[in-house]
C-alpha cells in the first residue's frame, strides 16, 4: 500500500491562478468598447477630424512665426541634449515653451521639414483635448449626450482654427493637453473616497507640463477652486493646503514671463499700434471690449481674422466701447449673481472663463495682441459648460424641451463644423492668410500687404510681390523693411538700379539695417562696382560678425579683383563660422582656378557639389578645370550635368551668351576654358 504524507481526512487544495493579465486587458477593452461612451467618443474624433481635414494640406507659415519657431530655429535642427538644455534654459520670440520645441526637435529628426506631421501632431494633441474635455463634463455629472455636445463644441468650433491649423500654435494644444489631463485628474482625486493623494500629485505635474508649454496655464489653481466650489467642498483649509504647489508653480511661471517680456523687449507690429498711447481707462475699456467679443463669438463665430486691428473710437464703434459696452457687462455679472439662488453651475462657467482670459486682455497685457481667436483655447470651456448645463437643465423638465434642445445643439455644430472646415483653409499658407485680412481690412494697415508681398517673393511671383510692397508703402512711406524687401524684387527682376535706390532709402531711415546693407552689396557687385559692393559688406560684417553670406558676398567681390590671398584668408574665417556654406568651397575652387591649379580647384568643386549638388558655380568650374587639364571628356561630362542642373532651376545654358546671364562667376581662366567648348 503506497505511503503518503497527506493526513488522513485532508484533502489537496485546488492551485488558484491568477488570471492573465492580457486576458484582463481584453475584458477591459470589450467592456470599454460596448461602452456607450465609447461610441460617442468615436462620432466626436471623426467630426473633430474631419472638421480640421483641410488644416493638414498646410505649410509653414514663413511670414508669420513659423519661421522663428522652426524652419529657421536652429535650437530645433537636432536632437541632442546640448540643444534640448537650451530648450529648457532660453526664450524664442518672448516665450518659454521648452516641451512644445522639443516635439518640433523630434518631428524634424524624424521627418525634416515635411509640414504634414508637424500640422498632424497639432490636430492629434487638439483631439485628445477634445475627448478630455468630454471626461471632465461627465466627470461633472453631465448627462452623456450633453457631455459630448460640450466637447464637439470644444472640438469644432471655429475660433479653434488658429490654434490648430497654425504650427506656431503647438504651444496652445500642448498646454490644452496638459492643463484639461491635471483638471481631469483633480477631479477624480476630489470624487475619489477615501482621496489618492497620488492623484493629486499627478495633478501637480501635469500643470507643471502645461506650463513648460505656454505660461498662460498659470490661471490652473483658480480653475481648481472654482472646481472646489462646483463640487460643493466646505473643507476650506484643506482645499487650499491642496492648492500650494500649485500656486507656487503659478507664481514662478508667472514672474518668468513678465521677466522674459521686459527683458526681450517685445515690439508690437506695425499692424498693431495705435495711434498713440493708451491710458489705463482706454486700457480698461478695450479689456471689456475684448471680454464681450469673444463672448459673442462663441455664439456667433462671425468675422475671425488673423490679425484684428484695434477699433476706431468714433461713431457707433465710440458709442459701444464707452458706454454700452459697459452697461451690458454689469447686466451680465448681475444675471450670473441671480443665478446662484438656484445653481453654482453658471457662475462656475462665467468664472471660469473670466479667470482663463482676464491676464490676455488689454487691461493687464501679456503680450502685444489686441484679440485673438486662440486666446480662447481655455477659456471657452467655461461658456461650453453653461451651455450644455442650461439644455441639460431644461431637457430634464420634459421631452419637448429636450428635443428642442438636442435641435439647436446639433444646428450649433453643424454650422460650426462648416466654418471650421471653410476657416482651415485659410490657414493654408501665408497667401491665403494674408490675403483673408486684407479683405477684412482693406487699406488698414501696411503689415498684411508686406508679409503678403514676402510670400509672393518666396513663391517668385514678382508681379504681385510689386504691387504689395508698393501699396504697404502708400499706406506707410516710413518702412525700411518694406522698401528693404521691395528692393530684393527688383534685384530679381533685372532692375538693380531700382533695387540699389530701395536699398539706399532702408538705410537712410537706419544705417545698421544690415539686410538692406548685405542686398546692396549684392546688387553692386552685380552692376560692376566692386568697391561699393566690398564696402557695403565690410558694413555688414562690423555689424554682425558671425554674418556667413556677408563673407561670401566679400569674397567673390575680392575674386573679382582677383585679390586671391585676401580671399582664402576671408573664405576661412567664414568656413569656421559655418563649414557647410557650399558657396565659400565654390569661391576657393575659383582662386584655385585663376592661380593656375585646376587639381586643388577641382577638389573644391566637388567639395561644394557633395554639399549642394545643383551648384552651377561648381560643374562650371570643373568643366574649366577639366579643360585646364586637357580632360574634355570629363569636360564635356560636368557641362552636361550643369545643363541638366540649369534645365531643372529654368535657366539654359546653351551657350556662352546663357552662362554669362546664369551669374556664375567668370574670371579670365573659366571663361577662355569653357569657351572652348563653344566655338561658334
Amino acid at each position: 500500500m503506497p505511503k503518503s504524507n497527506q493526513h488522513a481526512g485532508q484533502e489537496k487544495d485546488p492551485v488558484r491562478k491568477s488570471p492573465d493579465q492580457a486576458v484582463i486587458w481584453a475584458d477591459e477593452l470589450r467592456r470599454v468598447v460596448k461602452s456607450r461612451s465609447f461610441y460617442y467618443a468615436l462620432v466626436i474624433v471623426v467630426i473633430t477630424f474631419i472638421s480640421f481635414f483641410p488644416a493638414l494640406k498646410g505649410g509653414f507659415l514663413q511670414t508669420w512665426d513659423d519661421e522663428k519657431y522652426v524652419t529657421s530655429n536652429t535650437m530645433i535642427k537636432e536632437l541632442s541634449l546640448e540643444n534640448i538644455g537650451h530648450m529648457f534654459s532660453k526664450q524664442v520670440n518672448g516665450t518659454y515653451i521648452p516641451l512644445p520645441l522639443l516635439s518640433y526637435s523630434i518631428e524634424y529628426k524624424l521627418f525634416g521639414d515635411n509640414p504634414l506631421p508637424f500640422h498632424t501632431t497639432n490636430l492629434f494633441l487638439h483631439i485628445l483635448s477634445t475627448l478630455l474635455v468630454f471626461w471632465i463634463l461627465r466627470l461633472l455629472k453631465l448627462d452623456i449626450i450633453y457631455a459630448a455636445f460640450g466637447a464637439l463644441l470644444f472640438g469644432i468650433h471655429p475660433m479653434r482654427v488658429e490654434s490648430v491649423a497654425w504650427i506656431t500654435e503647438r504651444k496652445d494644444v500642448m498646454y490644452g493637453f496638459f492643463y484639461l489631463a491635471s483638471m481631469v485628474a483633480y477631479i477624480i482625486y476630489v470624487n475619489n473616497k477615501p482621496q489618492n493623494s497620488k492623484l493629486l500629485l499627478l495633478s501637480v505635474l501635469l500643470f507643471l507640463c502645461s506650463l513648460l508649454s505656454k505660461i498662460e496655464a498659470v490661471t490652473l489653481p483658480l480653475t481648481l477652486l472654482l472646481v472646489d466650489f462646483l463640487l460643493l467642498r466646505t473643507d476650506y483649509i484643506k482645499l487650499i493646503r491642496e492648492k500650494i504647489p500649485f500656486f507656487i508653480l503659478s507664481l514662478l511661471f508667472g514672474l518668468l514671463g513678465v521677466y522674459i517680456i521686459y527683458r526681450v523687449g517685445l515690439k508690437v507690429p506695425d499692424f498693431l499700434k495705435s495711434d498713440h498711447a493708451f491710458s489705463f481707462s482706454e486700457k480698461f475699456l478695450f479689456g471689456l471690449y475684448s471680454l464681450t467679443g469673444y463672448v459673442i463669438k462663441f455664439f456667433v463665430p462671425y468675422s475671425q481674422c488673423g490679425i484684428y486691428s484695434y477699433p476706431v473710437m468714433t461713431g457707433w464703434t465710440g458709442v459701444w466701447i464707452s458706454f454700452l459696452n459697459p452697461v451690458l457687462i454689469g447686466l451680465l455679472i448681475i444675471l450670473v449673481w441671480w443665478s446662484l439662488r438656484k445653481t453654482r453651475a453658471i457662475a462656475f462657467g462665467a468664472l471660469f472663463f473670466l479667470f482663463s482670459v482676464f491676464f490676455l486682455l488689454q487691461i493687464v497685457a501679456v503680450g502685444n495682441g489686441f484679440f485673438a481667436d486662440r486666446y480662447t483655447y481655455i477659456a471657452y470651456f467655461g461658456l461650453i459648460f453653461i451651455t450644455v448645463w442650461i439644455a441639460a437643465y431644461f431637457g430634464i423638465k420634459n421631452s419637448i424641451w429636450k428635443i428642442s434642445g438636442i435641435i439647436v445643439l446639433s444646428i450649433f455644430v453643424l454650422t460650426c463644423s462648416a466654418l471650421t472646415f471653410s476657416r482651415s483653409r485659410i490657414w493654408q499658407d501665408d497667401v491665403s492668410l494674408w490675403t483673408d485680412v486684407i479683405n477684412q481690412n482693406p487699406g488698414r494697415s501696411m503689415e498684411p500687404y508686406a508679409n503678403r508681398g514676402v510670400a509672393y517673393t518666396v513663391k517668385h511671383e514678382w508681379d504681385n510681390a510689386l504691387a504689395d510692397f508698393t501699396t504697404a508703402l502708400l499706406i506707410d512711406p516710413k518702412s525700411e523693411g518694406v522698401f528693404s524687401d521691395r528692393g530684393i524684387v527688383y534685384a530679381f527682376t533685372g532692375e538693380p538700379l531700382k533695387a540699389i535706390a530701395d536699398f539706399s532709402v532702408s538705410i537712410g531711415m537706419n544705417p545698421k539695417n544690415a539686410k538692406a546693407l548685405f542686398n546692396r552689396g549684392v546688387a553692386y557687385g552685380n552692376t560692376n562696382q566692386a568697391d561699393k559692393a566690398i564696402a557695403d559688406f565690410r558694413k555688414v560684417l562690423d555689424l554682425d560678425t558671425m554674418n556667413v553670406s556677408a563673407y561670401a558676398g566679400l569674397c567673390m567681390m575680392l575674386v573679382e579683383q582677383k585679390k586671391f590671398d585676401s580671399c582664402r584668408i576671408l573664405v576661412g574665417k567664414g568656413l569656421k563660422l559655418d563649414p557647410y556654406r557650399s558657396e565659400l568651397y565654390a569661391i576657393l575652387g575659383n582662386c584655385e582656378l585663376e592661380t593656375g591649379d585646376p587639381d586643388k580647384a577641382i577638389a573644391e568643386f566637388r567639395h561644394c557639389l557633395r554639399i549642394d549638388n545643383t551648384s552651377l558655380d561648381a560643374y562650371l568650374g570643373l568643366v574649366a578645370a577639366f579643360v585646364n587639364k586637357d580632360d574634355n571628356a570629363n569636360a564635356m561630362t560636368n557641362l552636361r550635368l550643369a545643363q541638366e542642373v540649369a534645365q531643372q532651376q529654368g535657366v539654359r545654358l546653351d551657350g556662352m551668351e546663357d552662362i554669362i546671364k546664369s551669374g556664375v562667376t567668370l574670371l579670365d581662366n573659366k571663361r577662355m576654358a569653357i569657351q572652348t567648348l563653344f566655338p561658334h
